[in-house]
């Protein structure tokens, strides 16, 4: 079994992930803000074997901002784009030692956001474009250390803290009740429903549970729902 770093892991898919993999038996380490742990000042959590290094690591940490141009705040900018895509790029470089030394595996979760970019969203959808460009970037360059980079990108997540944030931001920036903002963003998926994350985890954790399962998507960004 793998000894596995998730990032976000104090809430929705970052938790289901933790759960999802535990439950096949592998060593999951949560890393979260809420822990204390922060993507942007990378540590290995106290209470975990040094020694043993991480076979993956999952960047799932992510927050989002929703507003109209003109009502952005540059702090708000600045902590969708150091979470997303800055603490990206430091936990992966972080633990490379450990994962080149495995042969292992960055799983880093995007979103549908980095193609398919929403209105108010300027900072999420340039942090997602960017996790999106990094992830192929950081593909091509760590192959060479035997390390398989790839994304998934999910659509909407269903009870999920960001999505009820999410929500609450749209009611306020469009001045719409919450029935109105759910239709609204429903009626954009081609399945018109949100997905379950422990149904996104359990496909992850497929994936996962055996290297030849993914390692030829190194390089690749899945989409899990439009």
């Amino acid at each position: 079994m793998s000894k596995i770093l998730v990032t976000g892991s104090a809430s929705g898919l970052g938790a289901a992930l933790c759960e999802a993999l535990a439950a096949e038996g592998h060593d999951v380490v949560p890393y979260d803000i809420e822990f204390g742990n922060d993507v942007c000042a990378p540590r290995i959590p106290a209470g975990y074997d040094y020694d043993v290094p991480f076979d993956v690591l999952i960047n799932c940490a992510g927050v989002n901002r929703i507003g109209w141009l003109q009502d952005f705040s540059e702090e708000d900018w600045d902590k969708v784009m150091d979470t997303n895509v800055k603490g990206m790029f430091l936990m992966t470089q972080h633990l490379r030692h450990d994962l080149k030394e495995t042969n292992g595996t960055v799983l880093n979760i995007v979103s549908n956001a980095a193609t398919m970019p929403m209105r108010c969203s300027a900072a999420y959808n340039a942090s997602k474009g960017a996790a999106l460009t990094l992830t192929k970037q950081l593909a091509r360059e760590m192959i060479d250390d035997g390390i398989t980079v790839f994304s998934v990108s999910p659509n909407k997540l269903s009870g999920t803290g960001m999505s009820d944030d999410i929500d609450n931001q749209v009611m306020a920036t469009r001045g719409w009740t919450r029935e109105e903002a759910q239709k609204y963003q429903i009626a954009g998926l081609i399945t018109k429903e949100e997905t379950p994350v422990a149904v996104l985890a359990e496909f992850i954790t497929f994936l996962l549970s055996e290297k030849r399962r993914h390692k030829y998507l190194a390089g690749c960004n899945v989409q899990y729902g439009l």
